[in-house]
């Protein structure tokens, strides 16, 4: 969507003057444009055209970069023309215009006023009274302000800004949206490109890690072997060692239960002596 080149002459004029507007023309749909080259086309001194440039530069509808020319060697400034400042411009100024003339048409039966027609200059009464119902410029009688001819006119203006409006919002809303896009592609793309380095980056860093091993594998396979060995040696001792150690317990413990458990020896009665030869005899016969 293209803004509508009356808006922004428009604009131009009441905000820089109407001579800037030859200059607009210059600068319209082109960007970097030498002031040299500028002040050439119209005909007039650079300093004139940086008169105009800054007027504008004010109010944030020209921005320019700087420079330096290799022949000469002073520095060379390349104006451009910022549309999409100029269309938040207009917008602010369309609904100010919009308020003031709302309510001017709200006090009209409150307030009165006095107009000088040579001057086209609105006064309010207290003023009028102040300089005797003459104009402060060229002296001429003042006469009061026919408010219905004036609201008619204020009505007209506030039906063309309100149309005005309308069609400098949409166009904002339209480059914003663009503007949004246009962002959300260029972090798309940004994040695409840091993960692409990141996937170079870890590959590079498998692939060095791969070539050491194998560089280690060929350069000390038998010391690592001897290592291994090592190793395995100490863990058997220590498994060793932990077996001792349980069985060594397991013992103690059996030696104690032992002790703890071991019954109480019993006198043994003594055996009666045996008597030999006849005696023996004589007994055997007395028991049967």
């Amino acid at each position: 969507m293209q803004i509508p080149d009356e808006l922004i002459f428009n604009l131009v004029k009441q905000v820089a003057g109407s001579d800037t507007i030859a200059l607009f023309e210059l600068l319209k749909g082109r960007k970097n444009v030498s002031e040299f080259k500028i002040a050439e086309k119209m005909g007039i001194s650079v300093n004139q055209v940086r008169n105009m440039l800054y007027r504008l530069q004010e109010f944030n509808l020209v921005f320019h970069i700087r420079r330096k020319d290799k022949t000469k060697g002073w520095y060379i400034y390349y104006w451009t023309f910022d549309i999409h400042k100029a269309i938040n411009l207009i917008v602010d100024i369309k609904q100010k215009e919009i308020g003031d003339y709302e309510k001017e048409i709200e006090q009209m039966g409150v307030k009165r006023y006095f107009i000088c027609k040579p001057c086209r200059v609105k006064i309010s009464e207290e003023s009028a009274l102040e300089s005797q119902f003459t104009c402060f410029d060229c002296g001429e009688v003042l006469v009061t302000q026919d408010d219905d001819r004036r609201k008619r006119e204020l009505v007209r203006r506030i039906k063309k800004n309100n149309k005005d409006l309308e069609i400098a919002i949409e166009i904002r809303d339209h480059t914003r949206k663009l503007a949004e896009r246009a962002a959300e592609r260029a972090l798309a793309k940004e994040k695409e490109e840091r993960a692409k380095v990141r996937r170079e980056a870890a590959k590079k860093a498998a692939k060095k890690r791969a070539e050491k091993k194998a560089a280690l594998k060929k350069k000390k396979p038998k010391m690592k072997r001897k290592v291994a060995k090592k190793k395995s040696k100490a863990k058997r001792k220590v498994v060793k060692r932990k077996v001792a150690k349980k069985k060594s317990k397991a013992k103690r413990k059996v030696v104690k239960r032992k002790v703890r458990e071991a019954p109480v020896k019993k006198k043994m009665k003594e055996a009666p002596v045996k008597k030999k030869g006849l005696l023996r005899k004589v007994f055997k016969k007395k028991r049967r």
